[in-house]
């Protein structure tokens, strides 16, 4: 760590008003925004994010020296809207001991046992999910995708699915979180919402108490104790199950319509896909397997070049509590930080050829040449899977990285067999077709009227 006066001070745009241009340039266009000053200034540059002073750190050189002085920027640097609903109980807000405790308290959830028992219902609401949409030929697909994550989500976490209400409550909340003031109509129905989820989830948390249902999270959060050795208050069990279900809806609903616009046109990725599942032995939708049965290499790239591509959101934000040097650059004390993934996603040094959809990327030799049919190819094949921890973090990086990504990873992959196996074409609307609408805060998905128009498989096909 460095604060002589020989380091660089943050290459940015300057002139009148230009935090108040910054903050709603990067509203309007957030990656557009991102890639403009990445091509002008580097892969680490000062703008002003949300209103306040930000240093923007991208590609891996950076970012390492990024986490290796994080434990110096112990502060939540959260617009004041996603402080105050994530609560002082999320994680995200959280530093030090109780910030590792809530950590220990979240693992179990994601273990590769309970992962496994989670499969049998991920499984049957992604069998029924597709089955349906193929027997109606239709699809918004990212409002039917949150709505089947709220429910699957809602039941594996706490024991039971949401009612319309529920549903209407947690998409409020998700709407109010970049609120730019905690004045404004959307934050105080934000507000309302997370109230009346936390009283439902005390709800189900008593059912839990007497024996009438399970849940994951009450099952694993009623056995944690927090920094001072005490178990977790009902409070705590109910807004921490809340905020459980919301962090897992809303990215793997994103997840599953990126896949889908990324291969709506690839039929060589749909046959890739039947293949890989054919030679796994999960051709019967009725059979959920076991955990190393869905281990599918392919399926695995197309969902993690989607992620790449299509990213659902930028990087987290910290707070330097003291002056500090990221590639010879001074960033000072009290500017909010973020190490953001769509620089190195974009970074041709990282991924060869970077707007190339090449789910090969991130599968091994012997996958590679096992797997996928003879006469395909492709020249950089393998070559994510070589990236260092900085070069590649779809759930974040550092202390606050997404614990829950190996369960996200797992729902898209089996949304994404059975969608193969049950639709053999999607196409949207046609005033839609060549500009996706999209909501891009807090977390892009397109928006709730972007409609898929699907031709299902013919029975007498076996999958495809």
């Amino acid at each position: 760590m460095s604060t002589t006066n020989s380091l660089r001070p943050l290459p940015c745009r300057t002139g009148p008003l230009m935090g108040l241009r910054e903050s709603i340039a990067y509203l309007r266009d957030p990656d557009g925004f991102i890639a403009e000053r990445h091509q002008q200034f580097g892969p680490v540059f000062g703008t002003t994010l949300f209103f306040r002073p930000t240093a923007v750190v991208g590609g891996p050189d950076a970012v390492e020296q990024f986490i290796r002085l994080e434990r110096s920027i112990s502060e939540s640097a959260l617009p004041a809207a996603f402080t105050a609903l994530h609560t002082a109980d999320g994680a995200l807000n959280q530093a030090g001991e109780k910030h590792r405790s809530t950590r220990r308290g979240y693992s179990a959830l994601f273990s590769p046992t309970n992962l496994e028992s989670y499969l049998p219902l991920i499984n049957r609401c992604m069998v029924q999910f597709t089955s349906s949409i193929a027997q109606h030929g239709s699809t918004c697909i990212a409002l039917d995708a949150k709505h089947l994550c709220l429910n699957l989500y809602s039941e594996l976490f706490a024991g039971e699915s949401l009612t319309k209400d529920e549903i209407e409550a947690f998409i409020s909340y998700n709407d109010a979180l970049l609120s730019l003031s905690k004045q404004l109509p959307s934050f105080r129905k934000g507000e309302k919402a997370l109230a009346a989820l936390q009283q439902s989830m005390q709800v189900r948390l008593g059912k839990y108490r007497r024996g009438e249902l399970d849940g994951a999270c009450f099952r694993i959060f009623t056995d944690n104790l927090d920094e001072h050795g005490q178990p977790w208050s009902d409070e705590r069990i109910a807004t921490a199950t809340v905020l459980m279900v919301w962090g897992a809806y809303i990215e793997v609903a994103s997840l599953m319509a990126s896949c889908l616009i990324q291969t709506k046109h690839r039929l060589d990725v749909r046959d890739q896909v039947l293949e890989e599942a054919r030679n796994h032995n999960l051709e019967s939708p009725d059979t959920p397997a076991h955990l190393a049965a869905w281990d599918l290499p392919f399926v695995q790239g197309v969902l993690r070049e989607s992620l790449r591509l299509l990213p659902p959101a930028g990087g987290g934000f910290r707070i330097t509590s003291e002056d500090i040097e990221v590639s010879g650059y001074r960033i000072p004390a009290g500017t909010v930080v973020t190490a953001d993934p769509r620089i190195g996603n974009a970074m041709s040094a990282l991924f060869p050829e970077p707007q190339s959809f090449a789910p090969e990327r991130w599968m091994s030799d012997f996958d590679f040449n096992s797997n996928l049919k003879q006469g395909t190819g492709c020249p950089f094949a393998g070559s994510a899977l070589r990236l260092p921890k900085e070069g590649w973090f779809p759930g974040g990086i550092g202390k606050h990285g997404c614990p829950g990504l190996p369960l996200a990873e797992l729902s898209v992959r089996v949304f994404l067999v059975h969608w193969m196996q049950t639709i053999q074409h999607w196409e949207a609307d046609s005033d839609q077709a060549e500009s996706i609408p999209y909501t891009l805060v807090p977390i892009r998905i397109p928006r709730d009227s972007y409609r898929f128009n699907v031709v299902p498989v013919p029975r007498d096909s076996t999958f495809g």
